[in-house]
């Protein structure tokens, strides 16, 4: 599956504030994107088209349950995948419902 990666404006912001602390954040969101082959490997869909994935944090080697959270809109008739926000899960437990509802609403097709 080949898809179109579209960097929205807060994931941008977000992955720049999370380089700071985490030098290796855009290699380990890059792998990830490189390994997607089908929509089942964008993680849980939190609503529709609304995925949540766990990525390692390399600079941690913690695993998964310790890395980052990556929120992404599927967008199948424009075969795109757009970046909505990513996160610390150390930093922040989960994103609320509202938040996510935010996100889409100030993001999509934008």
């Amino acid at each position: 599956m080949k898809l179109q990666i579209v960097k929205k404006t807060f994931y941008t912001k977000s992955i720049k504030k999370l380089s700071k602390h985490y030098k290796n954040i855009e290699k380990d969101v890059d792998n990830f994107l490189n390994s997607i082959k089908s929509k089942d490997d964008l993680g849980i869909e939190l609503k529709s088209n609304v995925f949540k994935v766990r990525i390692k944090n390399s600079d941690k080697n913690k695993g998964k349950s310790a890395g980052y959270r990556l929120i992404s809109y599927l967008t199948i008739v424009k075969n795109q995948l757009q970046l909505l926000y990513i996160y610390d899960k150390s930093k922040i437990e989960n994103l609320t419902e509202d938040e996510i509802d935010k996100l889409i609403i100030e993001q999509i097709d934008k």
